[in-house]
């Protein structure tokens, strides 16, 4: 069996790039002859966006052989109480119909609920859920929340807060050996446990600047470990630019000249990030002034282009006579002892202690 998992479309009247991106997944769908496709949460943006849209979704699913089993998220929950027709083989999954079963495979869902949003209550209507799996088949849980782990951070997931929080250790003891989840936004994320996955689909096309890269969807054939694709939607991607108060050349020649280097598909928003030092006084720029001209040289370069100055004017330090004397010792360790990345590195530590 094969399914197709993504999350957080976040669908608007206003943005035609998402309603690309699900025209996209499903097409990825029928690519590879999926069975099923999950929906784990925010397919829409909010209730009042997906009254005003919610037929397109019947047009796009009107062709497709597959079963789709949709999840209410905490953006578009209240949504889909009404009721309403979104296509032949569409499930919208609620509490009083969320198990499922596809040959040798059982799904079992859990719609988002706010009285759900506490850890205790999480934690009670998972065991609820694990109490309808199956001995002898693969069970798959689906659920829209946020995993707690150090290495999510909070800007990672839609909004900040708890929204159904639960621990990633609560699944080891559990009979799911798939957990395809949803509200974590910035990337496909693939977490192993002993002999369970637990996956985030991330959003599947950029939803804030947060989300950079290209864009991802979940491959699972039951069986196997899931597998990433990716999908030709919209997203930003970060390129660094680094300048140096040790460059000969123009800040703003250096740009340009960077500009050259990147090919940048037509679906893309790049981000110039513009980190390092730079004399000021050398080529008559203040930081304002730079910012302003390398803004303007990325709009004419492509007009979905933006720019995150974060660079540092250190005029004021090039002619200082001790910075002078450190920088002169930084340049005469020998290289096997210190390479250029971590003589950089020294370098920076000196400046920020003297500015």
């Amino acid at each position: 069996m094969k399914i197709l998992h993504t999350s957080d479309l976040h669908l608007r009247t206003d943005t035609p790039e998402r309603w690309e991106a699900l025209e996209l997944i499903v097409n990825k769908a029928k690519e590879n002859s999926v069975d099923v496709l999950v929906i784990c949460g925010d397919l829409f943006d909010s209730k009042e966006d997906a009254m005003k849209s919610y037929e397109k979704l019947r047009k796009i699913f009107s062709q497709a052989s597959f079963q789709t089993l949709i999840l209410p998220g905490n953006h578009d929950e209240k949504f889909y109480e009404d009721g309403l027709y979104l296509g032949n083989n569409v499930t919208i999954i609620s509490s009083e119909n969320n198990v499922f079963e596809f040959g040798d495979v059982k799904i079992i869902a859990i719609p988002f609920k706010k009285e759900y949003s506490s850890s205790k209550e999480t934690i009670k209507i998972i065991h609820e859920a694990n109490t309808y799996t199956s001995h002898t088949k693969p069970n798959i849980l689906l659920f829209h929340g946020e995993l707690i782990a150090p290495f999510y951070e909070p800007d990672d997931f839609g909004e900040r807060g708890r929204y159904m929080p639960i621990d990633l250790n609560i699944f080891k003891s559990l009979n799911f050996q798939y957990i395809l989840a949803g509200h974590f936004h910035t990337k496909l994320s693939i977490l192993k446990a002993s002999d369970k996955f637990f996956v985030y689909s991330g959003s599947p096309v950029s939803i804030t600047k947060k989300e950079r890269g290209k864009r991802k969807v979940n491959l699972l054939e039951v069986g196997k470990e899931p597998k990433e694709l990716e999908i030709e939607s919209f997203y930003y991607e970060e390129f660094e630019i680094r300048l140096s108060i040790f460059d000969d050349h123009n800040p703003i020649n250096k740009f340009t000249e960077e500009l050259k280097s990147f090919n940048i598909p037509p679906n893309c928003s790049p981000i110039f990030k513009i980190t390092g030092h730079f004399d000021g006084a050398k080529h008559a720029l203040s930081e304002s002034e730079l910012n302003y001209k390398l803004q303007t040289l990325a709009k004419n370069f492509n007009t979905k282009s933006e720019v995150e100055f974060l660079a540092k004017d250190l005029g004021r330090l090039s002619n200082n006579p001790i910075f002078e004397k450190i920088l002169e010792k930084v340049r005469k360790i020998n290289d096997e002892e210190l390479n250029e990345e971590d003589k950089r590195q020294l370098i920076e530590i000196f400046i920020n202690a003297m500015i």
